[in-house]
């Protein structure tokens, strides 16, 4: 993150030197963060983020409710297995290519990271993601991948891990994610497969 010479009075503004186009066309910095002038109170966040088939720009506002010592009020109505409930829909995973055609013994590398940190849950905050034939695909046995597992904790969420597929038979398959931990395991597989034609 870079610092911003902005002369303004009230807020500090840091910014990533990454710039993304947005489906309007115009480019933001990947991420910025302002803060109250000369302090680390947060005002709100901004990042390039992918909905669906389209990049936005998201604006997070921060409301400062106590500086200092948290007052435990704050946090008696959240329920103590919230995050077993939890239904986040900002968890996912981003592949490079999502849709890959392979022909016979070819392979392709496939890129996965996420779009957001897992959760932090009895202090672990690993997600551990495994790939398995879909029960209606054509050919569960056409393609092998490795490695077996990719990992992502709150670190390297947004590093890209790398998945090679090779055709060894003739036909498609869709391979759907297998998530443990992290809050992960409570995401629509479907909606994260890879399909290899």
């Amino acid at each position: 993150m870079i610092h911003s010479e902005s002369t303004s009075l009230t807020e500090d503004y840091w910014y990533a030197d990454e710039l993304c186009e947005v489906y309007t066309g115009e480019k933001f910095p990947s991420e910025e963060i302002y803060f109250v002038k000369n302090t680390e109170i947060l005002l709100r966040t901004t990042q390039v983020v992918r909905q669906w088939w389209d990049m936005m720009r998201h604006i997070t506002t921060y409301r400062v409710v106590s500086i200092g010592e948290p007052d435990q009020r704050l946090f008696d109505n959240i329920p103590k297995n919230w995050a077993y409930d939890c239904s986040d829909t900002m968890l996912g995973i981003r592949y490079d290519p999502q849709m890959p055609t392979l022909k016979l013994n070819e392979n392709v590398t496939i890129q996965v990271w996420l779009p957001t940190p897992p959760h932090r849950i009895n202090n672990n905050d690993t997600v551990s993601i495994e790939w398995q034939p879909a029960s209606y695909t054509e050919c569960k046995d056409c393609v092998i991948w490795t490695p077996n597992q990719l990992s992502f904790n709150i670190e390297n969420f947004h590093q890209k891990q790398i998945l090679r597929a090779t055709r060894i038979k003739e036909g498609s398959v869709t391979l759907l994610p297998i998530f443990n931990g992290g809050g992960y395991d409570k995401a629509i597989i479907g909606a994260y497969q890879i399909y290899i034609g």
